[in-house]
């Protein structure tokens, strides 16, 4: 073993012995080495669970497939393997192509099936990443475990798009005298090239939408939601506001107020029994509108005994006839009028069929009308009255 190995393994002994760590060793290894103990994992005592049910998500492996056969062929003359976890994890896939390494992979339990978290084998790429939920590269006597030593594994999380969670990792793994510093790069591009992946899995428009949202999220500091008719992403503080929510209510009561071309600042009834204040931000392609982008504001501290005012409206809408429509109410009746089904208006005009009907719905409450040939004949009548 190097000299600079054994001095991590002497400086992991202090930390058995004492509880004190060494400066020389690096600030995400130390912790992780804090982390392991707190798990009640001791070096010369290594078993790893073989759980062969996984919580993978079908679209990250379909999504991490061609990653890792393009890897391979980058890698084709360096003695590597990839693998890649699930957010628990468990390796549910692995690329080898050297026997001598499948043969080491294979006795330190580095297999699908395996479960390689950080509270399971202690300081490892795989799970340390997960658990700082950031690229992690451990080298050799940095690992926690005596029986990795010989081994060196960079690995990058993999995202969700839509949520921001962790899906899993991908991982580089080799022996020590085989390691490279590109591993970690490699790693990270590797994780890249797969969330984009999960993005491009999207239906054009809906890409879009997630595309913008993952731009703004990368700046938000609250909650943050994006929406149309057919689908809703969340960041985490919104997560739990929105949970409970239907989409299609919470799109129908944005979108009224995108084409209405009301505030840009508006209450939402979320989470039950309660209110949000939020601003809105429309998302257009080629000037047909996308979906919308909803971030949260944070509520302002108000003094004891002061009520706050409600917000105010710019202007009061009736609640029954023609002038109660919403923008949005007005552009469903008019293509109502024209003969057009659910599902073909709410290719019009970015709507779900459900929220078309939801919106129809409320059309004929607020004009006390029952059927679609009703609310022809009103829109006939009201087209020769404004003649």
């Amino acid at each position: 073993m190097a000299p600079e190995g054994m001095d991590l393994r002497g400086a992991l002994g202090e930390l058995l012995s004492s509880g004190h760590i060494s400066d020389s060793v690096r600030p995400e290894i130390a912790a992780s080495w804090q982390r392991s103990l707190a798990f009640d994992l001791h070096p010369d005592r290594f078993a790893v669970p073989f759980e062969p049910e996984s919580n993978a998500d079908d679209r990250l492996v379909r999504a991490a497939r061609p990653v890792l056969d393009h890897l391979v062929e980058d890698l084709g003359s360096v003695t590597m393997s990839l693998l890649l976890s699930d957010r628990l994890g468990h390796i549910v896939d692995r690329l080898v192509g050297d026997t001598k390494l499948l043969a080491r992979l294979d006795g330190i339990m580095l297999a699908p099936g395996f479960r390689y978290s950080e509270g399971q084998v202690g300081t490892n790429a795989i799970g340390t990443a997960l658990e700082q939920r950031a690229p992690s590269m451990v080298m050799g006597s940095e690992h926690f475990a005596d029986e990795l030593t010989h081994m060196a594994c960079a690995a990058a999380p993999i995202l969700d798009p839509t949520t921001g969670s962790v899906l899993g990792v991908i991982d580089l793994t080799c022996a020590v005298d085989g390691s490279h510093a590109l591993m970690l790069a490699m790693a990270k591009r590797s994780a890249r090239e797969i969330e984009q992946r999960l993005v491009s899995a999207n239906p054009a428009a809906d890409r879009i939408l997630l595309e913008r949202f993952l731009r703004a999220r990368r700046g938000a500091r609250g909650a943050l939601v994006a929406l149309n008719g057919n689908a809703m992403y969340t960041n985490a503080p919104a997560a739990s506001l929105v949970r409970d929510v239907d989409p299609a209510a919470l799109w129908a009561l944005v979108s009224s107020a995108v084409f209405d071309q009301r505030p840009a600042q508006l209450e939402l009834p979320v989470p039950s029994g309660g209110s949000s204040l939020v601003c809105c931000e429309t998302i257009t392609d080629g000037g047909d509108l996308i979906g919308a982008l909803v971030r949260f504001l944070p509520a302002l501290p108000v003094a004891p005994g002061v009520h706050r005012a409600a917000p105010q409206h710019r202007r009061h809408r009736p609640a029954l006839g023609w002038e109660s429509l919403t923008g949005t109410e007005r552009s469903v009746a008019a293509l109502v009028a024209e003969g057009r089904t659910n599902r073909e208006i709410g290719a019009s005009i970015f709507l779900s069929p459900h929220t078309v009907g939801y919106h129809l719905r409320h059309i004929f409450g607020k004009l006390g009308i029952d059927s679609r040939v009703e609310l022809t004949r009103l829109l006939v009548q009201r087209g020769q009255e404004l003649a």
